[in-house]
């Protein structure tokens, strides 16, 4: 279920580029800052400010698939040596986890069928 739209300010430069952003401001900030314009969370000027803000800015969001995939692995290699039971896990680690190993089962079966037809195609 998608949540609704939410009510933002946001300030302009003069090319139209979103600068600025709140979520709420007062009678007086509006007041004595002209130049604050609603706007709906999915505008996607909004959503392009807040990718350049939380995105490739972040220098932690850049490791965070790659950390993904390292707990997943030690997860496998604990349940492995029997350390942990995969049972142990809560409930929505176990769905997560066995939902990550079938779209990688899928994603597996579908590039080792593209390569298949391309080593078909070479030595045709």
């Amino acid at each position: 279920m998608e949540s609704p739209a939410t009510s933002l300010y946001v300030m302009r430069d003069s090319q139209g580029q979103i600068v600025r952003l709140a979520r709420q401001l007062s009678a007086a900030e509006l007041a004595s800052e002209p130049g604050w314009l609603l706007a709906s969370s999915t505008d996607p000027d909004v959503q392009t400010f807040l990718q350049g803000l939380y995105g490739a800015g972040n220098p932690l969001s850049a490791s965070d698939a790659g950390l993904a995939r390292v707990t997943e692995d030690l997860i496998e290699v604990l349940i492995d040596r029997g350390v942990i039971q995969f049972t142990d896990l809560p409930a929505a680690a176990q769905a997560k986890l066995l939902e990550r190993r079938q779209t990688r089962n899928t994603l597996g079966r579908r590039l080792q069928l593209l390569a298949d037809d391309q080593g078909e195609s070479e030595t045709v």
